[in-house]
Formats: C-alpha cells, structure tokens, sequence
C-alpha cells in the first residue's frame, strides 16, 4: 500500500504505467495521458483500482463545480442570478454564463441531486415546460418533407416511423434498438452529421452508417435536396439566412482546406435547424413573459435550459399560467406541423419533469 494524490497526473502515471505496467492509450506532452477517457479504455486492465478512481473524479468535479461553484454565487435573496446571452452561439442558441445554468447535471444520478437545491420561494411550484422534438418539427417543415410532415400531423411515433424505414420492418415490427438507433439517425441530422459521426454513434463501421443513411434520404427524400440545397446556397451567399431573417456567416465553406470546408458544409445544414429552433424558442419565452406581466400575473418566468422554460408560479395561477405557457410556446410560429410542449409541476427543479 502506499499513499498518492489522486488528483495527481504525475503520480497516477507512475502508478499505471510504472509500476502496474498497464498498456498506455494516448499520450500528451507530458508522457501517457490520465483523463477520463483515457481511464475508461483502461479500465479492463485494473478494474479494481480504475473503477473507483473514475468514481472519485465524477464526485469531486460535481462536488468543486456545482457544489461549492454554485455556493459561490448565491445572492443575498438566496438565488443565482445568471447571464443569458443572445449571440454567443453561432446557431442563434440562447447560452448561460456566470455561472452557467445550462450545465447543471441531469445525466447522472449523483448529478441530478443538485437540480433538488433549485426549488421555487413559498406557495409557489415550478413549471417546466419543454418543446417536444422541435428540431425534427423544424426539419419536416424546412425541407416539406410530406413523410415526415404526416407523421408529426398525425402524431405518429416518429422514431418509430423512421425506425421502420431505415431497417426495412413494419411500425408494429420496430425493436426499442432500432427506436433508439432511429433516434440518434435523426437528432444527428439536426446537428449535421455523417456517416462517419454516425458510425461512432452507434459503434458500425462507415460503410454500414453510410447505407443507413442513405435508407433514411430514400425514406425521406426531400431532407436530403434540402440539406443540399442550403449547402449550395450558403457557399453562394456566404451565409445562411433563418425563416425569421437572422444570418450567419458561414466563411469556413470558402477556406481551401478540404476538412475545414466540410466543417462550413456541416455548420450550413444545422444553420437553418438549429436557427430556427432557436428563434421560435426566443418568440416563445417574450410572448410568455410579456403574457405574465399583461395578465397582471404574480408567477414569473425565472430559467432557460436548451428547449425548456421554466416559470415559479403562485398556487393560486396554476392553471392560467399552464394555458399562457402552452399558448406562448405551441403558437410561436406556423409551421408545416404542429409545435407540442410537455409540461410537469414539481417542488423542485429536480421532481418537475414530465
């Protein structure tokens, strides 16, 4: 036994490679990396040690990040009050600073537990409402792809619609894999990405990601013209242009180098997606602001997290401020399909999900 820092790199090296002799991943400036990734790949080689050392990093970065990080910057009211910026994301996305309230932990369950800290001032309760596959919406009504658009206007399983497509079986046929697989077909498109971002996705190699794809653009044709339409119109213009009028320049797809131009040509498809998204989002949460202050309401909206919006509500508004939320955020644009929302009331940030 011996006593070692283990939030020391330089330690942690001598230990795995000098003495345990494991077989090194990557390697840094510094000799054969420690991260996290690193470790994980290690990880079959020294269970016993590894295991619980990634433990610890998880603990420590959310106990040093979100536990004493968010200590920090509580006010006097006893609230954080953030920075929300309009244009730092190129996409048009609204981000968090200072601290950043975006990045509050929802995957683990030793994360999640900080969500149970945000809760609402008394007689209050949370409402969060969170857009429902806004993205593939978006997706179905820039590229009018009638597929598409019937499934989301007959509130089909689109998942599931996709699923059946790309794997050749019927709806009722579709395995929770295939769902799944479909799922990250589809998101991954929204963000532009190909075959080879596919292929690591779902572990396949490109050739097979690359045919799943193509099932998709043949299920699905217009997807495919448009994404290819605004790649061209971009490299024309210079910049892509949202159904609201908000441009992004897009100078990578100029640049002679072959990669940074596929970058520009992955940046063009999600442009107008993700810009969208983005703006009917930012209509959504000014009309329900502007609703509450008219309506003369108590509640108020107080956090944006991505697709969700969250309001502290008075107990005595529950159900005007649920009919002003859905109203505010299902009517901020026409679109070929319908915008859905899914809304929960909880005690905290943490039990207020649908």
């Amino acid at each position: 036994k011996q006593e070692f820092n283990l939030n020391s790199p330089l330690q942690l090296r001598k230990i795995l490679y000098e003495d345990k002799k494991l077989i090194p991943g990557k390697k840094n400036k510094t000799g054969p990396s420690t991260d996290a990734a690193t470790l994980e790949k290690l990880k079959d080689q020294w269970p016993e040690f590894i295991e619980p050392l990634l433990e610890y990093r998880e603990v420590e970065k959310l106990r040093s990040t979100y536990g004493e990080g968010l200590l920090s910057v509580v006010e006097s009211d006893s609230r954080i009050h953030a920075t929300f910026n309009q244009t730092v994301a190129r996409t048009g996305r609204l981000s968090s600073d200072q601290p950043n309230l975006h990045n509050i932990p929802v995957r683990s369950d030793q994360g999640k537990v900080f969500r149970t800290a945000f809760v609402p001032r008394a007689g209050c309760q949370f409402l969060v409402a969170d857009y429902n596959q806004i993205e593939l919406r978006c997706i179905a009504h820039l590229a009018n792809d009638p597929g598409l658009i019937e499934a989301f206007n007959k509130n089909i399983d689109i998942h599931n619609v996709t699923a059946a497509n790309v794997f050749k079986v019927a709806t009722d046929k579709v395995t929770s894999e295939q769902r799944s697989k479909a799922k990250m077909i589809s998101y991954g498109l929204a963000y532009g990405m190909e075959a080879y971002g596919l292929a690591q996705r779902l572990a396949i190699g490109v050739s097979e990601a690359s045919e799943i794809l193509d099932a998709y653009f043949a299920a699905f044709p217009r997807v495919k013209k448009y994404m290819d339409e605004t790649v061209e119109q971009a490299r024309q213009r210079g910049y892509t242009e949202t159904l609201f009028g908000r441009r992004r320049a897009i100078p990578e797809l100029q640049n002679p180098n072959f990669r940074i131009r596929q970058i520009g040509e992955r940046q063009a498809m999600n442009s107008g997606i993700q810009g969208l998204a983005a703006d009917i989002f930012k209509v959504a949460i000014v009309r329900l602001d502007n609703g509450l202050e008219a309506g003369g309401f108590e509640s108020r909206l107080v956090l944006q997290v991505h697709d969700e919006v969250i309001v502290e509500a008075v107990s005595t508004e529950h159900q005007r401020v649920e009919a002003l939320v859905r109203d505010s955020m299902c009517n901020a644009a026409d679109l070929a399909v319908p915008l859905e929302v899914n809304l929960a009331w909880g005690d905290s940030w943490a039990s207020a999900k649908a």
